[in-house]
């Protein structure tokens, strides 16, 4: 449903573009190759299609685990007394447990927790560095080899929880880099193209980062749901299935790893909101949102939610980089699966917010997408999202009403854009990045 990573966003390396003008300006301008590299690591943006390092792959596969699960074959694995321990050195001795880590890698290729073990303590080791483009380019594989961890049927708290710490503290250099890079180019007119490039990537940037206390406040809850013990267990796409079967069954209270059937399901979708929040990790939400069955509407609406989010923010960069051809298609792709889970909860009372978010996505891509399309077309959409927000308020029979507040403040903005108290269709983009 989604745009796939092989779709064009609009970004020219530096390099082809210090060609084309070193052909324009002649002799007398050429970009030095180590400005050059500089530039190129500034651009870099930890998406996939952006930039071939972030198109990941775990080491084990969801069918692959399945199989292991089931006993068909088995992989050598360390014992929990020695994953305890490397967990506990990771942190107070990263250098030392990073050496043995590696080692142990090549015993158990195919272990997440060693992966994620060898990122904490990179991660822990590179904080303690002064050079800054050592500890930027360490990061960025850190953060890919936790990546790898979480792919490889490695979805825990404990993984998760370090994922993002790293993940959060790689943009944040990153961002730094890029500034550092930009003060050195902004005030040579030869480089103007270069300055816009890196503020457009400094924009990206902001806005993948700005996921940051959502992200973590689904980790934080997660914490308060489980016993800390139960943080390093893993969410084996198998027992997920397994859930899901109770669920569809109405066995909710079917015990299933930390939890109930339904606690698990819950702590899934919750995790997948999260990952489609991080470009990084979208490969992860395709396998997450195959397990969640088109057939039973919860499931259907609960897969709508998240793949809403990671659509919208597909949408925010491409407003960024001003590609409004990838906008529109996203704002039709938003509107079309949001509208197929309202028509399947059609008079269904609204109790919780995974069942609102349909109503609400619709509510906001009428918003986001003023001065994208032609104006009887986005009237038509002004129109729908009205209907279905005025429904929602109708339908909620949440405990105190609380989507009925939100839903009538979307009405009354709705209907004063149909009524024409539009800002300037320039400003499309511009709302998108709010």
């Amino acid at each position: 449903m989604a745009m796939n990573s092989d779709q064009p966003i609009a970004e020219n390396s530096a390099t082809e573009e210090a060609s084309k003008k070193s052909s324009k300006q002649g002799s007398s301008f050429e970009v030095s190759p180590e400005l050059l590299t500089k530039l190129n690591e500034a651009l870099a943006l930890p998406i996939p299609g952006k930039d071939e390092f972030w198109n990941i792959e775990g080491v084990s596969s969801p069918a692959k685990a399945d199989k292991k699960f089931l006993g068909i074959f088995k992989n050598k694995s360390l014992s929990p007394e020695e994953l305890k321990d490397l967990r506990k050195s990771a942190i107070q001795s990263p250098g030392n447990t990073r050496i043995r880590i590696h080692k142990l890698k090549k015993q158990y290729p195919h272990s997440s927790v060693l992966y994620m073990l060898s990122a904490v303590c990179s991660h822990g080791m590179l904080m303690n560095s002064s050079n800054q483009r050592e500890v930027l380019r360490g990061l960025k594989v850190a953060t890919k080899e936790a990546a790898i961890s979480v792919f490889s049927n490695g979805i825990s708290v404990y993984n998760c929880d370090n994922f993002y710490k790293i993940y959060f503290t790689f943009l944040d250099r990153l961002k730094r880099f890029q500034l550092k890079t930009y003060e050195t180019i902004k005030l040579d007119p030869r480089m103007e193209s270069y300055a816009s490039q890196l503020m457009c990537a400094m924009q990206a940037v902001d806005q993948l980062s700005s996921e940051k206390n959502k992200v973590f406040n689904v980790i934080n809850h997660l914490k308060k749901k489980l016993k800390s013990s139960q943080y390093i267990v893993i969410f084996d796409f198998s027992r997920i299935k397994d859930a899901i079967r109770h669920m569809e069954s109405g066995n909710v209270k079917e015990r299933v790893l930390t939890g109930t059937a339904a606690e698990i399901v819950a702590y899934i979708y919750a995790l997948a909101i999260a990952f489609a929040r991080t470009p990084a990790l979208w490969r992860l939400v395709d396998e997450v949102l195959k397990l969640f069955p088109d057939a039973n509407t919860n499931m259907l609406v609960r897969k709508i939610s998240v793949n809403s989010i990671r659509n919208f923010l597909k949408f925010k960069v491409a407003a960024i980089e001003m590609e409004r051809e990838i906008m529109s298609k996203l704002g039709k792709m938003i509107l079309k699966e949001n509208m197929l889970g309202v028509q399947k909860l059609e008079g269904q009372s609204l109790y919780q917010s995974y069942e609102t978010d349909p109503f609400f996505n619709i509510a906001f891509i009428a918003e986001m997408t003023v001065g994208l399309y032609q104006d009887d077309d986005h009237r038509k959409i002004l129109d729908i999202a009205i209907s279905v927000v005025n429904s929602l308020i109708k339908r909620d029979m949440s405990k105190n009403h609380v989507f009925t507040e939100p839903a009538t403040n979307h009405s009354l903005k709705l209907q004063g854009l149909r009524d024409g108290n539009t800002e300037p269709k320039n400003q499309a983009a511009d709302k998108a990045t709010a």
